[in-house]
């Protein structure tokens, strides 16, 4: 490759992004949370933010989890309330929203 003109190759270069040839790098594609990853970030999210109703908690757990780099496509509101659920049922958190009796 160093017998080659440096015209010739960015000719080359240039025939190839026209034609699309250029390798195309790939994405990496984020991970999907666990339950754990979840649990974690509704501990850390109704720890420490004030809320005025629980309706913009899911949310904020699911933009909670796309800071960490996490895919929430498949994160509803209703896996989250079920979590949060279970984590104040088994005692590991106290009921920050008051929702449960």
């Amino acid at each position: 490759m160093d017998d080659i003109p440096e015209e010739l190759l960015e000719e080359i270069e240039e025939i190839e992004e026209e034609l699309g040839l250029k390798p195309v790098r790939k994405r990496r594609q984020k991970r999907y949370p666990s339950n754990k990853d979840i649990a974690e970030a509704i501990i850390e999210v109704a720890s420490t933010y004030g809320f005025s109703g629980p309706q913009d908690f899911p949310a904020v757990v699911r933009r909670n989890l796309e800071d960490k780099g996490f895919y929430t496509g498949l994160v509803n509101d209703k896996r989250i309330w079920r979590i949060y659920e279970t984590l104040v049922r088994n005692g590991r958190m106290r009921d920050y929203l008051g929702v449960l009796w």
